[in-house]
């Protein structure tokens, strides 16, 4: 199934988003890590579909096509997810599932916390609530384009236009240090209030965000559930693509 593409003005910003409609189901919401963009999920999104959901996957602000270039203010997971509730309230007229991974599972956290009126359960992966000082070389590693593959690296140059490349990966690396150079706080304090279901997955073995946040996401959010895999990294949506499907479809199928 292929999508179809649009653009959609929310919170005052054009938004580019891929579509799958597959009908009659609720809405699910699918928000990418910095790495990628909407086209991130065209191998979940149409199973998804297939399943009778209705997916979107939106280049999030600045990114891609949606109104570059990308900035990273202090606050720029909270401004995110604003832009995705306003985004939710244009598109769907029920709370609607949302699966984030990376940076996306950050924004989507925030949006359950922020705005619970539009969420009905969350999928999360590669995520966490707040910044360690340990993740401080990982970040210097993952800035570092001479450590890309070449065809890796053309890829993201040509995503990103010339609107964000090159100077992004700099931002990015300025926007996470002042977060922990702030005491890395961004939602942890506030994971309690999360009242939707919550369905955390993560590589034991990933590179940039330590398992440790999923274990403290996990004990902070009261309706979660925690599903590790041994010898994943930070993609268990592509390293372990068949069973990730089929543990995000039967999450949704019992919500």
């Amino acid at each position: 199934m292929q999508p179809t593409s649009r653009s959609i003005v929310a919170n005052g910003l054009r938004h580019h988003l891929l579509e799958w409609d597959g009908g009659g189901r609720s809405t699910v919401l699918c928000l990418h890590g910095f790495l990628d963009l909407a086209w991130a999920f065209h191998r979940i999104a149409p199973r998804l579909a297939q399943a009778g959901f209705h997916v979107i996957a939106p280049d999030l602000r600045g990114y891609g096509r949606s109104s570059p270039p990308r900035s990273y203010p202090p606050d720029f997971y909270h401004r995110d997810a604003t832009d995705m509730g306003m985004l939710l309230k244009a598109l769907a007229s029920e709370p609607a599932h949302v699966l984030g991974w990376s940076d996306g599972a950050i924004i989507t956290v925030i949006l359950a916390v922020n705005h619970p009126e539009l969420v009905r359960g969350v999928v999360i992966w590669g995520g966490q609530a707040s910044n360690l000082e340990q993740e401080r070389a990982a970040w210097d590693r993952l800035v570092d384009t001479r450590t890309w593959p070449p065809r890796a690296l053309e890829r993201f140059q040509e995503a990103q236009g010339p609107a964000n490349w090159p100077g992004i990966l700099e931002r990015l690396h300025a926007g996470y240090s002042a977060i922990l150079d702030a005491g890395g706080e961004i939602i942890a304090r506030r994971l309690g209030e999360i009242r939707c279901p919550v369905l955390i997955i993560h590589g034991e073995d990933d590179p940039i965000v330590p398992v440790a946040h999923a274990h403290t996401m996990h004990a902070a959010i009261p309706q979660s559930e925690l599903h590790l895999w041994p010898g994943v990294g930070h993609l268990p949506h592509r390293e372990r693509e068949a069973e990730f499907r089929a543990l995000v479809l039967e999450f949704l199928a019992r919500h």
